[in-house]
């Protein structure tokens, strides 16, 4: 195995790093949680300086004539660039829940004949909370229906196997957030295709990780969040992506944003025709506007680099959790094969939460845990180092053989 020295000084992707903010009072800390809030680019500080000083301070609201107005739609051109969509395609809007929501219900009454929504039980469980709920709110009496796909050999058989002539909706997440397994976007599609049924995507674990072309690979609709791999902060506006052949589709929480002109304040108005119909009240200004430093920079860096080195992160971290962790009852949980995985990796113990609490507090090392039994791991090429890796396995040995499982087994933090 080349070393971690050598692979960090040959990194195209190291000048990237210096352009997030790293603590001064803790230098050595680890941060492998980017799959759940990723850092903050040093940028940020100024956009929110902007924003709230410039803009907000001294403009007030003369802010929404000089730009406000326009940042739903051009972060969202931003990042439609990064997925292969076209402009006009992606647009910023509340977060991934209610996004899901209005699509969901969206796609259900263009298709009133069919009655099944189709999801599988390694989607994030908002999903499909939400699913039940657009169940009910459609009107239609549908019916949701989870595909057990965790213990399948064949999740994309499985999945074939539950679509019918019933099947209104497929809504998966690109990225399982709990394994990191990976659906094929085009091999869903065609499959879904076929029966005559539609696919909602949640992107939200894979984009700013993996290459995704919304466009070769015919995805009709998708959401995700801004605050992962795309950097855009805690709380941070998600995105939507709506195709633009989907003219069919009515968002079912109108607003005056979604409207023609909102500032007649005429409650008739008709819904815009483009993709600001998806709009319902004010946007988040002030969060919507950090996210564009994120998503600049994985543009400058080019999602290929940024995947390709993903690559070598996780598929270095599990060559040595095989080599120094299983003896100590470790196991990844994640696929082998980077084709069918995101940028984070599931590892098993049965302790995995004292394991989780002891890397945070003894030893400067940031991943999660997901309960009963999995720590997650995420790889974030902009910012992770292949030092990182090889410490952090180091650290995890060291602490396990010192007695670290029995120090915090008892603790329960209210965020695991």
């Amino acid at each position: 195995m080349e070393s971690a020295a050598d692979l960090d000084a040959i990194d195209e992707l190291r000048v990237f790093r210096e352009r997030f903010t790293h603590s001064d009072s803790e230098p050595d800390l680890i941060y492998l949680d980017g799959n759940s809030l990723g850092r903050q680019p040093v940028e940020a500080k100024k956009v929110l300086e902007l924003v709230v000083g410039a803009q907000w301070g001294e403009r007030l609201i003369r802010g929404w004539n000089e730009g406000w107005l326009d940042i739903p739609l051009r972060v969202g051109n931003l990042i439609g660039e990064l997925i292969g969509a076209a402009d006009g395609e992606v647009i910023l809007a509340e977060n991934t829940s209610v996004c899901l929501f209005k699509l969901a219900v969206a796609k259900l009454k263009a298709q009133p004949s069919r009655t099944t929504i189709i999801t599988t039980s390694d989607n994030f469980p908002s999903d499909i909370q939400v699913l039940h709920s657009a169940a009910l709110n459609a009107g239609l009496g549908h019916i949701v229906r989870v595909i057990d796909t965790e213990l399948s050999d064949d999740p994309m058989a499985a999945l074939c196997e539950a679509l019918d002539d019933s099947t209104a909706l497929v809504s998966l997440s690109h990225v399982s957030y709990r394994s990191g397994w990976r659906w094929d976007l085009a091999e869903v599609n065609q499959a879904a295709t076929k029966t005559g049924s539609s696919v909602l995507w949640d992107l939200s674990h894979s984009v700013g990780a993996i290459p995704i072309d919304v466009a070769a690979s015919e995805v009709e609709v998708a959401v995700g969040c801004t605050y992962k791999y795309l950097n855009g902060g805690p709380g941070a506006p998600a995105f939507m992506y709506v195709r633009s052949d989907q003219n069919d589709l009515i968002n079912p929480i109108s607003g005056w944003f979604g409207s023609q002109d909102p500032f007649t304040f005429d409650p008739s108005s008709p819904a815009a025709s483009d993709i600001t119909r998806f709009l319902t009240g004010t946007p988040h200004v002030v969060s919507a506007a950090l996210i564009q430093p994120g998503v600049e920079m994985l543009l400058d860096a080019g999602i290929d680099s940024v995947y390709r080195k993903s690559v070598q992160l996780s598929d270095r971290f599990i060559q040595l959790c095989d080599e120094q962790l299983g003896s100590l009852g470790f196991e990844v949980r994640s696929p082998r094969n980077h084709v069918d995985r995101g940028s984070h990796v599931a590892l098993f113990h049965p302790d995995a939460q004292a394991v989780g609490l002891a890397l945070i507090n003894e030893a400067s090392i940031i991943p999660d845990f997901r309960p009963p039994d999995i720590l997650r791991f995420g790889f974030a090429p902009l910012y992770t180092r292949f030092a990182d890796v090889d410490a952090t396995v180091d650290r995890i040995r060291a602490l396990v053989m010192d007695g670290a499982i029995q120090r915090w087994q008892d603790k329960n933090p209210i965020v695991p």
